[in-house]
């Protein structure tokens, strides 16, 4: 049963990739499910092939047993970045982000080290010797992925809580943004319910509870029902954001300066900029307005991108501490001034001043 449900998933979610793929041509939310989804059809197809190979494929190769595992530290992290691409429409992966690849990185550099140091016999010696070194390590990587699972559930949910009340300034919202905020509730609770299955198979299974494999049959068979909601709607459907924004025209120009004040007004008078996760979504919500208009808006009076709007916006704030505070460190202002990573902040302060944060300060001395 629990073969026959694995295989089900891996050759359904294979068709639906590529059908997400081609969607994702020009659709980065369907581009960044397709990601997620080959990386699950890939480890799931090890997956089987662990348990149907047969005992002499695996004599022969037995790294092909754990090879695969280190995958599993992707789905999480992938997921989540699918998330954000459906939370805010210009978000892109970038070098920021690789560290949330490192626990898969550090496992695939680890097992091919031990594959290549101590070879095959050893492996397949090892692999499920319980207290051995290969099998605590294989365990490690499931210690991993349930870590994984309630951070990056706390930062989605975090994250829809944030954007729900920044929606509830506003007595009304139009029934396009309800729409999409009922979609990313969707996603979230969906996964957060999926993910408390998987902890809890992996409770069972440390506890020796008889129920683990019922538990497991239906996790995973939620899984499945779950994800295919999320691929058949996003390959069935084009998303109504992406519909509106067609049928949108440009503001005329007393419109476009209108909003631009009431932009000024919720960003630099609410001090929205010092947000780190700050979006064209959540800047739309507030004002009950389309995406489409605000970037154009902002394109068209400020003769800049949003990003590089907020930024602006930030290295003044940070520009106004280094001064102000001397004796605070830099790292503080970064954190303060809305930004998460030190490359960013050092990058975007001298694209705009032409200086450094240190020799800015030391300037202003």
């Amino acid at each position: 049963m629990e073969k026959t449900i694995h295989l089900l998933i891996m050759y359904t979610m294979l068709v639906l990739t590529v059908l997400l793929f081609h969607k994702g041509r020009k659709h980065h939310p369907s581009l960044m499910l397709a990601i997620y989804a080959s990386v699950e059809v890939l480890t799931n197809g090890f997956n089987s092939l662990n348990m149907d190979a047969g005992i002499d494929f695996f004599i022969r190769f037995p790294y092909m047993h754990f090879i695969y595992k280190p995958l599993y530290c992707l789905w999480v992290p992938l997921f989540f970045f699918y998330f954000r691409s459906c939370y805010s429409a210009d978000f892109r992966m970038g070098k920021k982000h690789w560290p949330h690849f490192l626990p898969f990185i550090f496992f695939l550099i680890f097992f091919l080290a031990i594959w290549l140091v101590k070879g095959n016999h050893y492996i397949w010696e090892n692999l499920y010797k319980e207290n051995s070194f290969v099998f605590n390590t294989a365990f490690a990587i499931d210690v991993i992925v349930k870590i994984q699972y309630v951070f990056y559930n706390i930062l989605m949910i975090n994250s829809l809580w944030k954007l729900e009340r920044t929606r509830n300034l506003n007595e009304q919202a139009n029934t396009f943004r309800l729409v999409d905020i009922r979609w990313l509730r969707f996603i979230v609770y969906g996964y957060a319910i999926g993910s408390l299955g998987g902890i809890m198979i992996f409770i069972s299974a440390l506890m020796n509870n008889q129920a683990v494999t019922t538990i497991n049959i239906l996790s995973i068979s939620y899984y499945f029902l779950f994800f295919f909601a999320i691929f058949y709607t996003t390959i069935s459907h084009k998303l109504e954001n992406e519909e509106v924004r067609t049928k949108s025209k440009p503001l005329p120009d007393s419109d476009m300066e209108l909003l631009m004040r009431r932009i000024e007004e919720l960003v630099v008078g609410k001090k929205m900029y010092l947000e780190p996760e700050l979006s064209l979504l959540q800047i739309a919500s507030a004002l009950n307005e389309k995406e489409r208009n605000i970037s154009n808006t902002i394109n068209t009076i400020q003769h800049r991108n949003l990003n590089d709007y907020i930024n602006s916006l930030r290295i003044e704030h940070a520009c106004k501490l280094l001064i102000a505070h001397k004796e605070k460190p830099i790292f503080e202002v970064m954190y303060e001034s809305g930004f998460n990573t030190k490359g960013a902040f050092n990058q975007v302060f001298k694209k705009i001043t032409g200086e450094t944060p240190t020799q800015y300060r030391n300037a202003m001395s």
